[in-house]
């Protein structure tokens, strides 16, 4: 098929495991002749090697997903930028599945799917997967007007007018960039069929460190745009998950009560995040 060219852009912080882990994950994809891909390290130290057909760019200014995706989108070529993180495993077709059908021209930003990777079973992968936390219709902060940059396709002139994401911060700048597109006059269409496989977290502190930090970018956001993400009420949350995690035990329906036992913590390590700072380190 015909299509423009396309900059992949990652940002990466981890060690050497990781590093070839997210090698084999991009080798996956199929890519035009004048495509790119490109790893941002955001790692204090660089980490990442340069391969054949990739292209690694140092950002470690600050530790920031966000700062990262701007260094590397500074080094890209191509007519649309698409946004890939490191914990997501594309689909070898995902590039060409962006351009069917071709995007209008008032489209600024195309939300691909995230979806739970086949291979995890866990428990917690398996709740991450019920609450649909990267769903882009339907996530924690994603929806008609956001979507996340686990899988996001931005066209490179929308992308310099907004003037990137925002740096400086840990959380919601992608949901922040959709909305100054919106602004600018931009179109985000969805894009189910171009998919990425997300590697949930399986560990309770990570999945609840993951929340605290959207908690404190939801804080930044509201800041930022009054009244649109609000601290969630914990009290009144708190006694709904109560009456559920009963129900459910009379029911001897034991994976939704415990999903609901951790929606409580969840609740309570958003309430810690909210009050946080949202600055990058």
């Amino acid at each position: 098929m015909t299509r423009p060219v396309v900059s992949v852009v990652v940002p990466f912080r981890g060690d050497a495991t990781r590093a070839a882990r997210l090698a084999a994950s991009l080798g996956r994809l199929r890519l035009g002749s004048n495509d790119e891909v490109i790893v941002a390290d955001n790692s204090d130290r660089p980490v990442f090697e340069a391969r054949p057909g990739l292209r690694v760019v140092h950002a470690a200014g600050e530790r920031s997903s966000y700062h990262a995706r701007n260094a590397g989108a500074a080094a890209a070529q191509g007519e649309w930028i698409l946004f890939i993180d490191s914990d997501c495993v594309p689909e070898p077709d995902l590039v060409d599945a962006y351009f069917a059908p071709a995007p209008q021209k008032r489209t600024g930003v195309m939300a691909g799917a995230v979806a739970t990777d086949p291979g995890q079973d866990a428990f917690l992968a398996r709740y991450a997967n019920d609450r649909n936390f990267l769903d882009q219709a339907e996530g924690l902060h994603t929806g008609g007007e956001a979507a996340a940059t686990a899988n996001l396709m931005v066209r490179r002139s929308a992308f310099e007018q907004a003037g990137g994401f925002t740096d400086g911060i840990r959380s919601a700048g992608d949901v922040d960039l959709c909305r100054r597109l919106g602004a600018a006059g931009w179109d985000l269409e969805h894009r189910p069929a171009a998919s990425v496989h997300h590697l949930h977290r399986e560990s309770l502190p990570d999945l609840l460190g993951s929340i605290a930090r959207y908690a404190a970018g939801a804080r930044w956001l509201n800041e930022r745009y009054p009244g649109t993400a609000q601290a969630w009420p914990l009290a009144h949350g708190l006694a709904l998950c109560g009456r559920d995690i009963a129900l459910d035990l009379a029911r001897l329906r034991f994976e939704r009560a415990a999903f609901r036992g951790v929606d409580a913590l969840g609740m309570f390590a958003h309430t810690i995040g909210y009050r946080r700072s949202n600055a990058a380190r």
